[in-house]
């Protein structure tokens, strides 16, 4: 809404239809009287990473998260909207039949193993919440970081940090994508480990299937891991590998 508007937020009870199977349902229910979107957007809208946001908008995550976390419950989201009439979103989330019972036996979450050596890590990302995010994850760990919002920034600092031993550059940015700030890299400082990390929407068709990546949205474990793999001390595991670009 760039102009503002009214949200409203409701919740109502109904009975299961159009294949739930629980006999009662709660729809927590969100309309705003924004914008709206087309049928083409709306066919797409609860997809993995699918934004109509620009690079560094948005990476299109959260309606795909509440979709999944709805089926998981035993419900499912229903979004409703059209051009210039704002947009609806029904959460059904199914009546529990029986009374919860706390279980007081919450297993603590196991710790992410700390590396064997501290790195000096180079973190470059044009969202800043990533940004944060990863260079608190990579701190945790008992790295240094150093971080970077776009790749000629990137680039600077590389060349004024005489130490740098872990790149990690997100894929999708504007004036300078990850694999391009990866090849200027490759032809100053060769040596330098690169870890690329992307939604896969981002890359382009040709490139998805071959180009190595640290998967988003990606925590710390998996981070660890990819670092571990990235600096030869770990098999890589899934789509987690490093890459270290050719120089021309």
């Amino acid at each position: 809404m760039p102009d503002g508007g009214q949200i409203t937020i409701a919740a109502r009870e109904e009975q299961g239809e159009g294949g739930l199977s629980s006999s009662g349902y709660v729809v927590l229910s969100v309309s705003d009287t924004g914008c709206g979107m087309s049928e083409e957007i709306l066919k797409h809208a609860q997809e993995p990473f699918f934004t109509t946001k620009g690079v560094g908008k948005g990476t299109g995550l959260g309606l795909s998260m509440v979709h999944g976390l709805a089926e998981q419950s035993g419900g499912r989201l229903v979004l409703k909207s059209r051009p210039g009439e704002g947009t609806t979103a029904d959460i059904w989330l199914p009546i529990a039949e029986e009374t919860a019972v706390p279980d007081l036996r919450i297993a603590a979450p196991a710790a992410v193993a700390r590396p064997s050596r501290q790195l000096s890590v180079l973190v470059v990302d044009d969202d800043l919440l990533v940004l944060e995010n990863t260079a608190a994850m990579l701190e945790d760990l008992g790295h240094v970081v150093v971080e970077a919002r776009s790749g000629d920034e990137a680039l600077a600092l590389l060349r004024r940090t005489r130490t740098i031993d872990l790149v990690v550059t997100d894929y999708a940015m504007p004036g300078m994508t990850g694999l391009q700030l990866a090849n200027a890299i490759a032809a100053e400082r060769p040596e330098t480990v690169i870890l690329l990390s992307t939604g896969y929407a981002d890359l382009p068709s040709d490139t998805r299937s071959s180009l190595p990546r640290l998967a988003k949205p990606f925590d710390q474990a998996a981070l660890a891991k990819a670092i571990e793999a990235a600096m030869g001390e770990e098999e890589p595991a899934g789509s987690v590998v490093a890459f270290r670009p050719k120089s021309a």
